[in-house]
């Protein structure tokens, strides 16, 4: 396979293939990122576009000096931190949340509509209370868990030191069992 590297500086030489090659390698993780700090599929593509468009015009900038994902990764970052400040927060009903949920992880139609609905309102409540995390927790929750990145990566991609991550991953565990406790997830 081509590094990512390769196409990178053929985009920036003027070949717009080169940069859909791109595309096609990282959207799907850009755009679970988005889902995962936006919680709407609708929002998270809407950033994924944006982040991608912001990236095609700001290419000149990558300095080559970490991965391309990671780079990525900080513009989608940016433009959801962007797009959450901007937007109005609104509500998703727990018919289409249940939807989406169905669709993306392609849940089987025979299965029994309470366990769907019990495990739909479990994830509603989770996703809700990593939203109500501070920015920095919630981002750590979020590429750790979410997109499965090591501390490593993390770090590189927020720049700080991995004990930075550590600490903001720990602190974010402890605030969501808080504020999880008491509620009856099973």
């Amino acid at each position: 396979m081509i590094p990512d590297e390769i196409y990178v500086q053929k985009t920036i030489e003027g070949n717009a293939e080169a940069f859909n090659e791109l595309v096609q390698r990282h959207h799907a993780r850009i755009y679970g990122l988005a889902y995962r700090m936006l919680g709407n599929p609708d929002d998270a593509s809407d950033a994924t576009q944006e982040a991608f468009l912001e990236a095609y015009k700001s290419i000149q900038s990558f300095q080559f000096q970490s991965k391309f994902l990671t780079w990525m990764y900080r513009v989608g970052i940016n433009v959801c931190q962007q797009y959450k400040r901007k937007a109005d927060s609104r509500e998703r009903t727990l018919t289409s949340y249940a939807q989406d949920l169905q669709e993306s992880t392609g849940r089987n139609a025979n299965e029994h509509p309470d366990r769907v609905l019990l495990k739909t309102e479990r994830d509603q409540l989770v996703q809700h209370a990593i939203n109500q995390l501070p920015s920095k927790q919630r981002m750590v929750i979020t590429l750790f868990y979410m997109q499965q990145m090591k501390y490593r990566e993390i770090a590189e991609l927020l720049d700080c030191s991995e004990g930075t991550v550590a600490s903001r991953l720990n602190t974010a565990v402890k605030n969501l069992k808080s504020k999880l406790e008491g509620l009856s997830l099973h």
